[in-house]
């Protein structure tokens, strides 16, 4: 339970700080390539829709090159730290 927690706190700070960099860097013309984004959304259109309630569902996806750099660092990071900050008894 504990090495799956530390590989998710991993793996979103990995994502946050990528998805910073990469809008940090948007101005920057040599590191303007770590921003280049694709994104994926699935949004069908309303299900119910009455006067008092409009119900949609949706998912939308957005990754940068940052972010996907970032990942690889955390879950390797994880791999070489887990053993060490958690011992098997």
């Amino acid at each position: 339970m504990k090495k799956t927690l530390l590989m998710m706190l991993f793996i979103i700070t990995a994502i946050v700080m990528g998805a910073l960099l990469g809008d940090a860097v948007v101005g920057i013309e040599a590191l303007e390539w770590l921003g280049y984004s694709k994104s994926f959304s699935f949004q069908p259109g309303t299900f119910i829709n009455i006067d008092v309630l409009s119900l949609t569902f949706g998912i939308a996806f957005k990754a940068n090159v940052a972010q996907l750099i970032f990942t690889f660092i955390g879950i390797y990071a994880y791999y070489k730290l887990a053993p060490k900050l958690i011992t098997s008894k």
